[in-house]
C-alpha cells in the first residue's frame, strides 16, 4: 500500500470547523436564547409564532439533528449502515462491479450494511435536508465513488455528525476529506514505458471524464513516459470523454484513420480500450500484429477480451474493502495519520501488446 498526502494524525471531527450543530450555534444565528431553541426543538409553548418560525429556518439551514433523531451512535449500532453514492453512468462500468465486490465482503465481515443510491436521486434536495434524513434513518457516513466533490454535502453531513470518504474523486483530493484511490501517475509511467521498451514511438492516449484528477494523473504519467523518452506529446490534445466503450470506439476510429497513425494506444479504463478493440477490428487492423493496445482497471473485460488485453491492475476490491473500513473507523471516532490513501497498482501483460510492425 502506498500512502501519499500525509498529514498529523486527527479526527474528522477536529480538523475543521462545522462540526456537529449544537443548540449555540442556532441561537447565535437566530438572534435567540438557547432556552428559545430548546423549546422549539422539544416543541414547547413560550415561543411567538413569529420567532418559532425564524428558529426553523436555522435548524434547517444549519442541518441539526436532535437527539431523538440521531437516536443511536455507530459504535451503538448493532449493524451501522453507510450510504453508497454513485454515479449513474459509472453503473454501467465493470469497475463499479469490482467495487461493490469488496465493499459488500468488508461490510459483511465488519457487521456492516450498504445502502447504494445514485447521485442524482438526491441532487435536487438541500444538502441539509439530505443530511438531517441520513441522519433520522441512522445512517453512519458516506461513500461517494467517483462523484464530483461538493462542499456542501460535507459541510451538511458535518453538521449531523456523519463522516465521509470519498472514492477517486473526479477532482483533485481534499486534505479536509478521507480519500482513497489508486497510484494513477505510476501505473500509466509503466504502461507507456513498457510499449516504448517493445520499440514503440507513436503511442496515443485516450482519456475518461474532463477534469477527473485521476485521469489527469493518467495522462500526465503516459507524458512523462513519453517525455522522458524523448517523445514530446500534447496533453492538452488529449480527447477526453467517459469512460466508456463508445468514447475509445470513436477517438480510436479517428486516430487509426489518421496520416500520423498511432502502432499503440494507451486507454485510460478497461471499457475504453474495448472500444479501441472494436475499432481497430472494424477497419481490418490486426491486434498486436499492427497495433498494441492497453488498458487501465484489470476488470473482467481484460480477461475475457480477444485478444486478452494488457492492462494496468488497480486493486479495485481492495478499495472497496478499505473505503468500508476507514468509514467504520471514522464513525466510530477513531483517527487516521492521512487524508489521502493511494493503493499501488501494477501493469499485467497478456496478448494485447507486441513489438510495432513497422
Amino acid at each position: 500500500m502506498v500512502v501519499t498526502y500525509g498529514r498529523g494524525a486527527m479526527t474528522l471531527r477536529e480538523d475543521l470547523p462545522g462540526r456537529r450543530t449544537t443548540l449555540a450555534a442556532i441561537a447565535e444565528r437566530a438572534h435567540v436564547s438557547i432556552g428559545t431553541v430548546s423549546k422549539v426543538v422539544n416543541e414547547r409553548a413560550g415561543v411567538g409564532d413569529e420567532t418559532r418560525a425564524r428558529v426553523r429556518e436555522v435548524i434547517s439551514e444549519l442541518g441539526y439533528v436532535t437527539h431523538a433523531e440521531r437516536q443511536l451512535s455507530a459504535s451503538q449500532l448493532a449493524e451501522p449502515t453507510f450510504e453508497l453514492l454513485v454515479d449513474p453512468f459509472d453503473e454501467r462500468n465493470p469497475y463499479m462491479f469490482s467495487f461493490l465486490g469488496g465493499a459488500t465482503e468488508a461490510s459483511g465481515e465488519m457487521g456492516a450494511a450498504l445502502v447504494t443510491r445514485r447521485l442524482d436521486s438526491i441532487e435536487r434536495m438541500r444538502p441539509n435536508d439530505w443530511a438531517r434524513s441520513l441522519a433520522a434513518h441512522h445512517r453512519a457516513g458516506v461513500i461517494e465513488v467517483t462523484t464530483r466533490y461538493s462542499a456542501g454535502r460535507e459541510r451538511a453531513l458535518r453538521a449531523v455528525g456523519l463522516p465521509m470518504v470519498l472514492v477517486d474523486p473526479i477532482d483533485f483530493p481534499r486534505t479536509t476529506t478521507m480519500s482513497i484511490g489508486a497510484t494513477n501517475w505510476a501505473g500509466a509511467y509503466e504502461a507507456t514505458t513498457h510499449l516504448l521498451e517493445l520499440g514503440h514511438t507513436r503511442v496515443a492516449y485516450i482519456g475518461g471524464p474532463v477534469d477527473a484528477a485521476c485521469d489527469i494523473a493518467r495522462a500526465s504519467g503516459w507524458a512523462a513516459a513519453m517525455g522522458s523518452a524523448g517523445h514530446r506529446v500534447d496533453i492538452e490534445a488529449v480527447r477526453r470523454d467517459s469512460y466508456s466503450f463508445e468514447h475509445g470506439f470513436a477517438v480510436a476510429t479517428d486516430l487509426l484513420q489518421s496520416l500520423a497513425r498511432p502502432t499503440a494506444v494507451f486507454a485510460g479504463a478497461d471499457i475504453t480500450a474495448m472500444g479501441v478493440l472494436e475499432a481497430a477490428r472494424r477497419l481490418g487492423i490486426s491486434v498486436p500484429g499492427e497495433l498494441s493496445v492497453v488498458g487501465f482497471d484489470d476488470t473482467v473485460l481484460a480477461r475475457s477480451s480477444s485478444p486478452n488485453l494488457t492492462t494496468v491492475h488497480q486493486p479495485i476490491a481492495d478499495i472497496g474493502r478499505t473505503a468500508v473500513s476507514a468509514l467504520l473507523r471514522l464513525a466510530r471516532g477513531e483517527s487516521f495519520a492521512t487524508k489521502r490513501v493511494e493503493l499501488a497498482t501494477h501493469l499485467i501483460v497478456r496478448d494485447s501488446t507486441a513489438p510495432p510492425s513497422r
